[in-house]
């Protein structure tokens, strides 16, 4: 059995409820906030690629404000020393284990272990290939030695959920980049007067372990191929999978 695709945006979702990640999901044409959302990552991207102010078009110009407040927001943020500034970096998560017979044990045991590569996207966040995998964009990674600093651009309402994205995020960052430690930071930003906010989480190497064991527990449970049980919660009623009987029962 194949792990099912997941997305580092909805990882408190997943982590929460097996189930979550096990059942296909109904997809859905993106609304209009997320279309405009993601127009601005697009816009604010190529100023940090180009290193220097890239001109908008007429029908853009109304990011003008909110896009160069992002990017002063950016430069503060930017470490003094060497450093190494990627935007738009895209990372594969693979999960991996198996069941190992070794000397001196009486029963096979799992072996839990992750790999994550980083990967080049195909258009703006389509990803190649997928397939059993969690798939994941930072916005910026920012890499002083071997501390990592990771952004994501929220155009939408402060969430908690944001955190556990960070993490994952973080988790690949220092799976990919051999980092010690990854402090990850959820920067809104507010298309209509400009206003930029941060909130920074701090992932330690003990932080970073917990989260890879959550995620390979995850994984060990749904290669079994047993149906997991649905954990009812908050997010039952936005749950984009489908067939889940505790989902219908709170939409009634």
């Amino acid at each position: 059995m194949k792990l099912p695709v997941l997305s580092a945006s909805s990882t408190e979702e997943w982590i929460s409820c097996a189930l979550r990640a096990y059942l296909p999901e109904e997809r859905r044409p993106p609304g209009e906030a997320a279309q405009i959302g993601t127009r601005f990552h697009a816009l604010v991207e190529k100023p940090i690629v180009a290193k220097q102010w890239v001109p908008l078009d007429a029908l853009d110009e109304c990011f003008e404000v909110p896009i160069r407040n992002t990017i002063e927001w950016l430069h503060q943020a930017m470490p003094t020393g060497e450093h190494e500034l990627m935007a738009e970096q895209a990372y594969e998560l693979a999960p991996m284990g198996s069941y190992v017979h070794e000397p001196g044990t009486r029963e096979p045991h799992w072996r839990d272990s992750l790999t994550c590569k980083t990967i080049t996207m195909t258009g703006h966040r389509a990803y190649p290939n997928t397939e059993s995998r969690i798939y994941g964009t930072a916005d910026v990674v920012i890499i002083e030695g071997k501390k990592g600093h990771v952004i994501d651009w929220k155009t939408g309402r402060k969430s908690s959920s944001h955190e556990a994205q960070l993490k994952t995020l973080c988790l690949m960052a220092s799976e990919a980049h051999k980092l010690s430690s990854v402090q990850g930071t959820a920067v809104y930003v507010n298309l209509k007067n400009g206003k930029v906010e941060a909130t920074t989480w701090l992932f330690d190497a003990f932080d970073l372990h917990v989260h890879a064991g959550a995620i390979v527990s995850l994984s060990k449970q749904l290669l079994t191929g047993k149906i997991p049980d649905a954990n009812p919660g908050k997010y039952c009623f936005f749950c984009p999978a489908l067939g889940c009987p505790e989902k219908l029962r709170t939409t009634r």
